[in-house]
């Protein structure tokens, strides 16, 4: 077999140069430099200007509008979600009480190209000043939260517009996230009742402001049956951006039981799928949340673009298709056009960032034990 493997090396050169790799066309840092905070800016100064985005609100009817069009100006295809809105809660010490009203979420599809997974990027556009009366909602600016997040979203599907994925991404902007998550549980349910494949839900929520004491840390939050997936993003964060994921004890992630019930990715988890929430350090003051005091003067738009980076990053990494080692051209299965792959480079050192993935068992050359991991898996496709 030797003999074999090393015959091939010397014939199938010129095929090994033409065919595709194996890691992924889309360059992360590129990628990550294009997100704009004079972009960024723009979308929070628009969303604030609607003075409230209250659920129910002629003005918050009017943002989800707004942000519908700029998915379509993207090049999405963007629709509504609509469901009920009926509620009856107490929210510190207030009631807020809504009868027949119709809420609505924003939703804009980006096809992948195989379009049996789904990665989801989100942010709730409502907002709230508990500060005021239920029935004097007018004035509820939202700019930290959620416009930030909001906004980061809008971004990161500005920069993947033109970016060629494996699965499809959902851009997602939810209605009544400050009265129970109610858009995002409509449509969680509903996907779960479809049988949706959801490989995972990123919500943005509160990003436009720093930690006193960690300026440059933020929180990503879920249950441990996920905290890889919440890794991808904290590990895109340290390669690409000048901002990190901090937890109160000092590790990457805050992990808890059940998850936090704070946001939308909240209705994901309680769902079955993979939810991670993405927010502002958890443990910073905020004593502007859910007032009228949540005004332009708070937003940091560079800790919202460095943030809107990691994500985006996170995202196309999320997207890319899953692996079986030994499947050298992203075929989804180990066959034969994989071995010709593999015989080109047998007998290399694995000292170049191409032939480094055919050294399956990382001892730093393409040999016969590296086969032996292949020729296991020969005849696999991914599910």
């Amino acid at each position: 077999m030797q003999r074999v493997l090393r015959l091939l090396v010397f014939l199938l050169p010129p095929l090994f140069c033409l065919l595709p790799s194996r890691s992924s066309a889309v360059d992360h840092q590129a990628l990550a430099n294009r997100i704009s905070p004079d972009s960024i800016r723009s979308s929070v100064e628009r969303l604030v200007s609607f003075e409230t985005r209250f659920a129910g609100s002629d003005s918050g009817s009017a943002a989800a509008t707004f942000l519908l069009k700029k998915l379509s100006s993207f090049g999405y295809v963007a629709e509504r979600d609509s469901f009920e809105l009926n509620v009856s809660r107490r929210i510190n010490g207030q009631d807020f009480l809504l009868q027949g009203e119709v809420g609505v979420n924003i939703i804009g599809r980006k096809p992948g190209a195989r379009g049996n997974r789904v990665v989801i990027v989100g942010g709730h556009y409502d907002s709230i000043s508990l500060d005021r009366s239920p029935q004097d909602q007018g004035i509820a600016p939202g700019a930290d939260d959620n416009a930030s997040g909001v906004s980061a979203v809008l971004e990161i599907a500005r920069v993947l517009a033109d970016v060629d994925l494996d699965a499809d991404v959902l851009f997602a902007f939810w209605g009544a996230e400050e009265l129970g998550l109610i858009g995002s549980a409509h449509f969680a349910a509903a996907a779960r009742a479809r049988g949706d494949s959801i490989r995972a839900m990123l919500q943005i929520d509160a990003i436009g402001s720093r930690s006193l004491d960690f300026p440059n840390a933020f929180t990503l939050e879920t249950v441990s049956g996920y905290a890889s997936i919440a890794q991808v993003v904290a590990d895109a964060a340290r390669a690409y951006t000048g901002v990190f994921s901090r937890n109160n004890s000092g590790g990457d992630l805050f992990v808890t039981r059940s998850g936090c019930g704070c946001s939308d990715h909240q209705s994901f988890i309680s769902n079955g799928f993979p939810g991670i929430g993405i927010f502002q350090y958890f443990w910073n003051p905020e004593s502007h949340i859910h007032t009228s005091r949540d005004t332009l003067g708070i937003v940091d738009v560079e800790f919202i673009a460095e943030i809107a980076r990691a994500s985006a990053v996170a995202t196309v990494q999320l997207s890319e298709p899953p692996t079986i080692a030994g499947d050298f051209d992203n075929s989804g299965t180990v066959d034969f056009d994989d071995f010709l792959i593999f015989a080109a480079v047998f007998g290399f050192p694995a000292s170049t960032g191409e032939i480094i993935r055919f050294d399956l068992d990382s001892n730093g050359n393409i040999g016969f034990s590296d086969f032996l991991i292949f020729a296991r898996n020969f005849g696999k496709t991914i599910q």
